[in-house]
């Protein structure tokens, strides 16, 4: 084979599979470094996630308790939260606790993957002890380390369009590889 033609199949190679890369980034899955404490002890500083956006074209719900990745409107990073409130629920913390009622039914929200005895507090923007309908397309989402996190206490009822996607594998550190519940 002679040099010419091997220089012009690397870059080939090169290009397509940077063109196959953004297209899976920007459609399907895209991988993301968790930074700070506020996901601890289920998500640590410097733990890679895959974020599957692919869902939002054809399931665009999330799920209480599926952990997400959003990008607030005012802010140019991206956050990993749990999503705590759908749309409908009537919301409320109060007591170290979140209720929730729907269809009239009310109930303390179990919330297995919290550090046991974990209080939950209001904050600025879900005061403590108020009551709130979700709209359709709107979620709360906290982080599982409620003491320190920035999350819908602070910065609001979060939109549908503000979440980058669902958190569906972690693939690093490697005694931790495997799907996100």
């Amino acid at each position: 084979m002679d040099i010419k033609r091997f220089i012009l199949e690397t870059i080939e190679t090169i290009i397509t599979s940077i063109i196959m890369l953004l297209i899976i980034y920007s459609t399907i899955a895209v991988p993301e470094i968790v930074w700070g404490s506020s996901m601890e002890p289920n998500f640590k500083t410097n733990e890679r996630i895959l974020v599957e956006k692919l869902s939002r074209f054809y399931d665009p719900t999330y799920n209480r308790g599926e952990v997400v990745v959003l990008k607030p409107e005012n802010s140019s990073k991206h956050l990993i939260k749990r999503v705590i409130g759908v749309p409908g629920d009537v919301f409320k913390i109060y007591d170290c606790n979140v209720f929730v009622s729907v269809d009239n039914t009310r109930y303390i929200l179990e919330e297995p993957y919290l550090k046991e005895g974990t209080c939950t507090l209001g904050g600025t923007q879900i005061e403590n002890g108020r009551s709130f309908k979700i709209q359709d397309n709107e979620y709360v989402v906290l982080g599982d380390n409620r003491e320190v996190s920035l999350d819908s206490r602070v910065i609001g009822i979060v939109s549908k369009d503000d979440i980058v996607g669902r958190v569906s594998v972690r693939f690093w550190p490697i005694d931790k590889i495997g799907f996100v519940r």
